[in-house]
């Protein structure tokens, strides 16, 4: 097979699954976040038929993030559209826009939670900090296209916690 080829059968077959609902695969167990990285590491060994280069340089040769920075853009641009009102009237009770700062009126509220599993590992509590977390100026970006293009430059937060590790 050419590259060409190659490169549709990854992107196709592969790749696509975790493009399905990345939100509900945001919210797996660290060991299967790791599977699937290893996944999408034997996919771009394939599809370049390189087998000795490290999985970061693999990702710079396919210009692709690893699966857990594109969840989190994905999830930064569902916050982005419940924010500007392109989602539905639901999720704005999930991303409450914090209103007691002025000077932070574009962060989100971040309820102070009592344990991890329905606390602060829940769509609410991560979505919310990561939003926090992204730069002022990808929060105060009112145009959809031009927010799409700034959280594709961003490489997540700087955090080592459980949900924050892909390795």
């Amino acid at each position: 097979l050419n590259l060409d080829a190659k490169r549709i059968l990854v992107e196709s077959f592969i790749l696509a699954n975790f493009n399905y609902c990345p939100l509900v695969w945001y919210f797996c167990s660290s060991e299967s976040k790791r599977k699937q990285e290893q996944i999408q590491k034997r996919a771009l060994r394939f599809l370049y038929n390189d087998y000795e280069s490290d999985y970061e340089h693999l990702l710079v040769m396919a210009n692709k993030p690893t699966l857990e920075v594109r969840k989190l853009w994905l999830l930064a641009l569902e916050i982005f559209k419940t924010i500007q009102g392109l989602n539905p009237e639901y999720m704005k009770e999930i991303f409450i826009q914090n209103t007691r700062r002025d000077a932070q009126s574009n962060k989100l509220y971040v309820q102070s939670q009592n344990s991890k599993k329905y606390g602060s590992d829940t769509l609410r509590s991560l979505g919310s900090k990561i939003w926090n977390s992204l730069p002022v100026n990808f929060r105060e970006t009112t145009s959809i296209c031009a927010f799409k293009q700034l959280i594709k430059t961003w490489a997540g937060p700087q955090c080592y916690c459980n949900q924050c590790r892909t390795k």
